[in-house]
């Protein structure tokens, strides 16, 4: 354009001054565009495998820029959910015709579990402004965040009639069959064929049942145990860090660690959720399953659609009815009771009676999360609410406690998780 007007116009006025000053720009602009705006190559550096909730994780940006000159902002980008506690994650550089090396760090703070990528990007610009900012961004680091793991000594299910028993005591759940005969019952899928009594099928026959019976023995080898783990989205309530379903997961997190450790049989149903089952194994394999679920439960982004299988725990019992008859495990549901919710826990926990037959009392807890103590509250008003609901919350997991539903109330802002389990001691 500045070399269209003054050409032009040093024509017009048959000025030569302007004619020949006219080939200054396009002179500039010649060589504008044979100069290349500056590249920048990334040097990636590992991160540790996994870290820690409430880990501070230094993180190193390393590279060179080449190409022509012109200005550079380079960025690494943090999650949302984490906090820049030392140095910066951007750098701004201005380069040369030499090749430049850069070099910048920073700390931030882990403040929630999950799988999260560190992308980084830079952004170019031409030193004579005649392109437009290049910009190129990358997915180059992933950092797990892991909850912590409390040393819990000893977790005991509450039972009905008999005494606590800690489940490394018990002597019915997995291993091995025994030799020991214990009863003829209904054909269940998933038994193997070879357990059933062909003969005993055949006189019921007679008498109209269709469904052939097995042969069941006393198992050798400690107790199962079989988590509930309510995923319903609306459980996250509190912050976009603290809400009841992280602290949910986490529960589940810590307590399959605990019995995978101690060499137990370990399964899982995430309800109201998508209906994912991890199926009875035991082993570092089984706990890694485990914990990759869970972190992968709640979302990164908060605002985004969640998308949810409105299930409840009465129809996830009844779904997993072939885990609880054929292991008969130690149950423990992980949940925020309400009004609403009550009346479909009872409806589960009368279903595990049934499957359990009227012999055998059920080995199992579920644990209530309380999560009123850490929703933000900006005057009275909304303190008195929250008590309110705490209060209410308390008062129905009260009530189904005297139905005969063992319950542990369990407020994360006010007592430890092993403080919470050593009182399960107290629920008979």
């Amino acid at each position: 354009m500045g070399f269209t007007i003054l050409f032009f116009s040093g024509f017009l006025l048959a000025n030569s001054l302007l004619i020949c000053s006219s080939f200054v720009p396009l002179f500039i602009y010649a060589i504008g565009i044979f100069v290349n705006p500056p590249q920048v190559q990334l040097e990636k550096k590992d991160l540790p495998g996994s870290v820690m909730l409430g880990d501070t994780v230094e993180i190193e940006m390393t590279g060179k820029i080449t190409d022509g000159p012109g200005a550079l902002l380079i960025w690494n980008e943090v999650p949302e959910a984490f906090q820049l506690v030392e140095g910066n994650n951007y750098q701004i550089v201005s380069k040369g015709f030499e090749e430049k090396r850069f070099g910048f760090s920073y700390k931030i703070l882990c403040t929630k579990c999950g799988h999260y990528w560190l992308s980084s990007g830079w952004e170019s610009r031409h030193i004579l402004g005649l392109s437009k900012a290049h910009l190129s961004t990358d997915r180059v680091r992933q950092l797990k965040v892991l909850p912590p793991l409390p040393r819990i000594r000893k977790i005991k299910l509450p039972l009905h009639t008999t005494p606590l028993v800690h489940p490394s005591g018990s002597t019915f759940t997995v291993g091995s069959l025994g030799t020991d005969f214990k009863e003829i019952r209904n054909y269940v899928y998933g038994d193997p064929f070879k357990a059933i009594n062909w003969k005993a099928s055949a006189r019921t026959m007679g008498f109209g049942k269709l469904n052939p019976l097995v042969n069941e023995y006393e198992r050798e080898g400690k107790l199962s145990i079989w988590l509930f783990l309510d995923g319903n989205p609306d459980l996250r309530i509190g912050t976009t860090i603290e809400n009841a379903l992280e602290y949910g997961a986490q529960v589940a997190y810590i307590l399959s660690h605990y019995f995978l450790n101690k060499g137990y049989s370990l399964g899982m149903y995430i309800y109201n959720r998508r209906g994912e089952t991890l199926d009875f194994d035991t082993g570092k394999k089984q706990f890694v399953r485990i914990a990759d679920r869970l972190l992968r439960l709640t979302p990164t982004n908060p605002n985004a659609l969640q998308v949810f299988w409105n299930e409840h725990f009465s129809r996830a019992v009844e779904k997993n009815r072939k885990y609880l008859i054929s292991r008969n495990p130690g149950i423990i549901a992980i949940t925020h009771i309400t009004s609403a919710s009550s009346d479909d826990l009872f409806d589960g926990f009368r279903k595990i009676l049934a499957y359990r037959g009227k012999r055998m009392q059920p080995n199992a807890l579920i644990i209530n999360v309380l999560p009123y103590s850490i929703v933000p509250k900006v005057d009275d008003q909304e303190t008195f609410a929250a008590r309110m609901l705490d209060v209410s919350s308390r008062s129905v997991s009260k009530r189904l406690r005297n139905l005969g539903m063992p319950i542990l109330d369990w407020d994360p802002r006010k007592e430890s998780l092993e403080s919470a389990l050593l009182s399960t001691l107290m629920l008979r």
